[in-house]
């Protein structure tokens, strides 16, 4: 009798700590296919453990976009709608602004819909195409009016909650701006349909005002109010106990210490220029790191996974999640900027920027595979 109790409260009240079985969500490829020396010039991508070569992740669906006839392109990769005009509200303005243009939008029923919102930190890099420059590739899709410049996203930077994340239209670099004194422009976005590679919420729950000063989210449309993307699990991460991390969300496996480990001839622990964390990792496949010979260097896309942008220090978060040594410094990705090709995408673990670094610097390296 006790027992059929226990399940009718449970069936009522569900235990809400609880994590819904699901699959590792897939991440997309970067969109690079070409490779590069330490110079920035291109070279052959076998052997080169580079995103060129490695291809990592999902391939894109072709077309990539397609236009609605409604004044709006598709993305049928994520299953987000976007203006074809990447500029319909006509000016540069603050963060609030930009959240404040979005409900007039809605007000306006614009193109015929009123669920417009700004997009968040995910939503807005989404569109990154790590191969091209992105505002030329941009055009060529059919999206028109768009400024070579910072567009704001609804994700309040959370290291400095005064700032809020934008990314660069030029070539995709991420970074921080001042809510108030800092300026960027303006691309809404509506959820279309469901994408073959729907996007990750960003870890997003809370809201403050351009002040920093935490506020209800209720009616801010704001990321912390939205929540749009896939929940994550709950645990986020599995330890596997065998030195290495799964991240259920993604299905990527990384190994447990986030400093470079392994065996003293791949001399680990330290710092490297781009080219010795590639050949880094060719040195744990060779000498079968952990029992695995498949180890790469992350692509932008799988470093940029691990950060929690509801968190001011993602390598802090990490380490609360089970993971060992990870650095508050950047990290250097697989995938080099094609608009500066002797540097390459680095992810700042403390904050989550995603910004390039040339070559010859030295940088923390952080080993993953594919896993499941």
């Amino acid at each position: 009798m006790y027992g059929i109790f226990l399940l009718l409260f449970f069936s009522v009240f569900p235990d809400t700590n609880a994590d819904a079985a699901s699959p590792p969500l897939p991440l997309p490829q970067t969109g690079q296919t070409t490779c590069y020396n330490a110079m920035g010039k291109v070279v052959g991508c076998a052997g080169t453990g580079q995103d060129g070569e490695t291809l990592a992740g999902v391939a894109w669906p072709k077309p990539r976009f397609v236009d609605s006839n409604d004044q709006t392109m598709l993305d049928r990769q994520t299953g987000l709608a976007w203006p074809k005009d990447a500029n319909s509200a006509s000016g540069y303005m603050t963060w609030q602004q930009a959240l404040d243009r979005a409900k007039a939008l809605n007000d306006q029923n614009y193109l015929g819909h009123n669920d417009w919102r700004l997009p968040n930190i995910h939503e807005l890099q989404s569109l990154v195409h790590s191969g091209e420059n992105l505002a030329a590739w941009l055009q060529a899709q059919g999206f028109f009016g768009f400024k070579v410049d910072n567009y704001w996203t609804s994700s309040t930077y959370a290291s400095y909650s005064h700032n809020a994340w934008n990314v660069n239209i030029y070539g995709g670099i991420t970074a921080g701006l001042s809510k108030v004194d800092g300026g960027g422009y303006f691309w809404p976005v509506r959820s279309g349909q469901t994408g073959v590679l729907p996007l990750p919420a960003t870890g997003q729950s809370s809201c403050s005002d351009s002040n920093g000063k935490e506020i209800p989210c209720a009616g801010s449309g704001q990321d912390g109010d939205m929540q749009t993307g896939v929940a994550w699990p709950r645990p986020r991460f599995t330890d596997n106990g065998d030195q290495t991390m799964t991240d259920r969300l993604t299905g990527l496996v990384w190994s447990k210490d986030g400093k470079a480990p392994g065996p003293a001839r791949c001399n680990p622990g330290t710092d490297k220029t781009w080219q010795e964390a590639l050949d880094y990792v060719t040195c744990l496949n060779s000498n079968r790191y952990l029992g695995k010979s498949d180890w790469h260097l992350p692509n932008r896309n799988e470093l940029a996974s691990l950060v929690n942008y509801g968190h001011p220090d993602s390598s802090h978060w990490l380490i609360t999640q089970g993971f060992i040594n990870v650095a508050a410094g950047s990290y250097w990705s697989s995938t080099t900027y094609t608009d500066a090709t002797w540097n390459a995408w680095r992810i700042g673990m403390h904050d989550g920027a995603v910004t390039t670094q040339a070559h010859k610097r030295t940088l923390n390296v952080w080993p993953v595979r594919s896993g499941q």
